[in-house]
């Protein structure tokens, strides 16, 4: 099975898939999956201080998978070992434990996964770069051109998407104030590469975190924050 939920924020807000409340999670097993669509937070101050919860995530009975969401240390992210799993490429950060990376396309329980994190923060104002915000929370044109390349093998189609920030057209990107200028020449708006992927993909289901709200939206766009649901009953 895949469950997926919102933003855990450390400590803030990963009592969600804690199994004391996620009681479903206590009869998954490892071939089972739970999705956070960004905003880990986990990987933060280091291995030494971040173990604590690295640790109890891979104890969990169930794979944890996260896409990065605009609050992550990438330059912390980036140390973990790249590794081709399931289809696509990943930061394995415990045996249990994988980041998904940017552009994919990852074979879950026989169905096909883009997965695309980043997002442009709220509070860039009071953050401070290289101690609580990095330029890595938009995508470079890499990444985009490598996600593009991966859609195709797959004629643009696949069962469901994962991303953390959503599609320009979605009424939520209308609450960001955006400044390309704070980011490098080679950085691309994500949410008008996400709208090019909702005008050119074919899916089931998209699944999004960010706006720490829990709502069914339009065009089968789902919003979670704090719920966990199997993306089956979405």
């Amino acid at each position: 099975m895949i469950y997926v939920t919102g933003d855990v924020h450390r400590e803030e807000d990963i009592h969600t898939i804690n199994p004391d409340e996620f009681i479903e999670g206590r009869n998954l097993t490892k071939d089972d999956y739970v999705i956070i669509c960004g905003d880990f937070g986990c990987i933060w101050y280091g291995e030494k201080s971040d173990s604590f919860w690295l640790k109890w995530l891979d104890s969990l009975p169930w794979t944890t998978l996260f896409v990065d969401g605009n609050h992550e240390n990438f330059d912390l992210l980036k140390t973990y070992p790249v590794k081709e799993w399931n289809g696509g490429f990943v930061h394995e950060i415990r045996p249990s434990v994988f980041h998904l990376m940017r552009g994919q396309v990852f074979t879950l329980n026989d169905k096909k996964v883009f997965t695309f994190g980043g997002g442009y923060s709220l509070d860039v104002a009071y953050r401070e770069e290289g101690k609580n915000w990095w330029k890595e929370e938009l995508p470079t044109i890499k990444e985009i051109q490598e996600a593009r390349n991966n859609l195709a093998l797959y004629h643009n189609k696949v069962d469901y998407i994962v991303t953390h920030d959503i599609y320009l057209t979605h009424p939520f990107s209308r609450r960001l104030e955006k400044c390309m200028s704070l980011y490098n020449d080679n950085q691309y708006d994500i949410q008008l590469f996400l709208q090019e992927i909702k005008d050119t993909v074919s899916y089931e289901k998209w699944v999004h975190g960010h706006y720490h709200r829990d709502e069914c939206g339009d065009d089968r766009c789902y919003t979670l924050f704090n719920t966990i649901k199997n993306i089956e009953e979405l």
